[in-house]
């Protein structure tokens, strides 16, 4: 396990290149003539909330596994959130909140079956995808009820033409499933005799 010390002369310099990085693309985009100061004033604010949430996600590499998992979970909330306002800001469809609150639930069960496949956790990456799986589908249920039933006060003719979408979402969740777990994880003994 590493000390504190470790941690911080690991960490310190990864801040240090997301934040030469993001200087660096400010000074490019002023010499291109790009006024990123007034775009954000008019419209581009959610890139406040996005750009800390990809910090997050960059610096949950810096831990020792699994002790990024929590700002792998966060940074994919944050990154989630400002890219939902980024789509109710340019569309004008405020009212999606009413269902795409579920994606934050996906979002944090996708960056747990990511952290964990990466690290070699296999329980991690069991659990992240079925939290992943359960908010897509209270989001696949919303947005068909707030969208349709909802909006239009009636169960809309064409369901049975939709029904192939069940089985291939299932599928599409039992292949990664089975891809994402496959790997050796350092969840399981280790082979190795233990030393008494």
């Amino acid at each position: 396990m590493r000390s504190m010390d470790q941690r911080r002369q690991t960490t310190a310099p990864l801040i240090g290149i997301v934040l030469l990085a993001i200087g660096v693309g400010a000074l490019a985009l002023r010499q291109l003539g790009v006024d990123l100061g007034g775009w954000v004033g008019t419209g581009g604010w959610p890139l406040l909330v996005i750009v800390p949430g990809l910090i997050l996600i960059v610096a949950a590499i810096a831990p020792t596994p699994p002790n990024g998992a929590g700002l792998a979970i966060g940074g994919s909330i944050v990154t989630t959130v400002g890219l939902l306002l980024l789509y109710q800001q340019s569309s004008g469809h405020w009212e999606s909140w009413a269902y795409a609150w579920a994606l934050l639930p996906t979002a944090a069960g996708v960056a747990l079956a990511v952290y964990g496949s990466t690290t070699r956790h296999a329980s991690m990456t069991s659990v992240g995808l079925r939290l992943a799986g359960i908010g897509s589908l209270l989001f696949a249920i919303g947005l068909w009820y707030f969208e349709t039933v909802f909006d239009s006060g009636r169960v809309p003719l064409d369901l049975a033409a939709w029904w192939p979408v069940i089985p291939l979402v299932a599928g599409l969740l039992l292949v990664a499933r089975a891809f994402l777990t496959s790997r050796p994880s350092r969840d399981e003994g280790s082979d190795e005799p233990s030393s008494r």
